[in-house]
This record gives structure tokens, sequence and C-alpha cells, in this order.
């Protein structure tokens, strides 16, 4: 569904008064979700835009990942520059509202909610305030709590990325069929020959399609370790461990350290089920 048909179906459902609690919203975060939140808080708050185009309506609160694991906490850190749940969403969302009207959360990357901020949104979501919406905006609806989205009302929006290059995926299927860490005797080999298909892929590719090798890459590695926290198979804390050590990996391969090295590094700091 495209943003416009999207914000269409949200916007009827205002009119008719018949808005989901939460709208679990799908796909490209930054372009698609992002606009598709503001056109509907500009929707519900329509004598006020320029303060929702500021972001600093009373009554829109919203929260992002924070801290070197870029993961949305149950409260904020000492070193975090933004809020979390409770302080950021459930705390306030549950005062009465400044307009007198619709109060609204929004959770920039819900997937990357720790358990204890899922689950502390859970009991808002469960017996929600009147008038309040929840916009969830994920790029990974599977790692986020069933319960959470069994509360939800899905909206998928286009994905802008396709599947990952078949090579790349049947090297990481291959790399992780083995639930057991990687000898550290092997791990550089490994990691070399991951180096050498990549550099190999990315030299069939334009140059304009060189940087997507990579990222498919990182993107079925990242598919993997989700699953293992989706899936139980990890604790929270250690999944998201791995999750920032992928991401770590695929930033410094951006930075153009070597890729065998920045892929040794990761494969050293994931924790296998």
């Amino acid at each position: 569904m495209e943003v416009s048909g999207a914000y269409n179906l949200i916007s009827s459902a205002i009119d008719a008064g018949r808005t989901a609690n939460a709208y679990l919203v799908c796909g490209d975060i930054a372009r698609d979700g992002e606009e598709l939140a503001r056109r509907i808080l500009l929707k519900l708050f329509p004598g006020e835009p320029d303060k929702i185009e500021q972001g600093i309506h009373p009554d829109v609160f919203r929260v992002v990942p924070q801290g070197k694991s870029r993961t949305v906490k149950v409260e904020r850190g000492k070193d975090d520059t933004g809020p979390g749940i409770r302080d950021g969403i459930v705390g306030p969302i549950s005062q009465t509202s400044y307009s007198g009207g619709w109060k609204v959360g929004i959770i920039v990357g819900a997937d990357r909610m720790q358990l204890e901020a899922a689950n502390a949104l859970l009991k808002t979501l469960e017996e929600p305030p009147r008038k309040t919406l929840f916009l969830l905006l994920t790029d990974s609806p599977d790692s986020i709590l069933p319960t959470i989205v069994s509360r939800s009302q899905r909206i998928d929006l286009p994905s802008r990325e396709g599947p990952a290059d078949p090579e790349v995926q049947k090297a990481v299927d291959a790399l992780f069929s083995v639930r057991s860490p990687v000898p550290v005797a092997k791990r550089y080999a490994i990691a070399k020959d991951m180096a050498d298909l990549l550099d190999g892929l990315e030299k069939e590719a334009q140059d304009a399609d060189r940087p997507v090798v990579r990222k498919d890459f990182f993107k079925a590695v990242l598919a993997i370790v989700r699953g293992w926290m989706v899936g139980g198979e990890l604790e929270y804390y250690r999944a998201f461990k791995n999750i920032e050590a992928v991401e770590t990996a695929y930033a410094q391969c951006e930075k153009y350290i070597p890729k065998a090295a920045a892929i040794a590094g990761m494969m050293d700091r994931i924790a296998f089920p």
C-alpha cells in the first residue's frame, strides 16, 4: 500500500470514529513511515501545523532508539539524549491532553524495543486511554513481540529493497548452518572467503550498485540473528548485542575498513544460540 492509500484508510477511520488503538506501520521508516505519521498528525491537529512540522506539539510523544546499541529502552539512560517508553510514551500519554483532543505516541524503530520496554508498552495497549493513537514504525515487523502485533492494525508500505543476491544469501546460510561459534583458527579464513565473495560480486555489479552487495550481505546476517531473538533462542540482551555487532561491521565497511577484518570482528562478537 502506498503512503497515500494508507493515509486515506486511517483518515477514514478517524472520521468514522473507528480507529485502531495502534497501527504497526511496516516499510521504509525514514521515507514512508515518517511521512505517513506526519500526515496523520496534521489530520488530528489541523490547527497547529507549525508545531507538528517542528516536532514540538505537546500532545505528540516520540521515542527513538538510543545509545550505542540503538535500542528503544524502557526509561532514559544517563547518556541518552531522548526518553524511553515509560517516561516518553506511557507516562505522558496517560495524562490529560493539552488541546483537549487526541494524544499520539510514535515509536520509531519499534522492532528495537528492549523486552522491558515492549512489556511496558503492551500494558498501555491493553488498556489505552481514550482518544489515544499509537504509531509503531518498523522495517522489521517480525522482530516485534507477537502480543504487540496482535494488538495493532498492520499497515504494509512498499518495500524499497529487493531480496538479497542469491549467492550472498547462500553463503550466509552456509555460514550459520551450524549453531555454534566458528573456531577461532577458522574465523579469519572464513571471513576472508566472505570478503572475496563480496569483492567478486561487486566487480560484476555496476559502480552504482556496489554498495548494495555489502548491504545484502549484512541484511542477510541481520535477518538470521534477529530470527534467533524472535524465536526465543537467545536472551534479549544477547540478541541486541548481536544486532549491534552486525551493524558495527556494516558501518566499518562503509568507512572502507577491509571487509575481511570487519566480518572477522563481527563473527568474534556474535553470540550463537
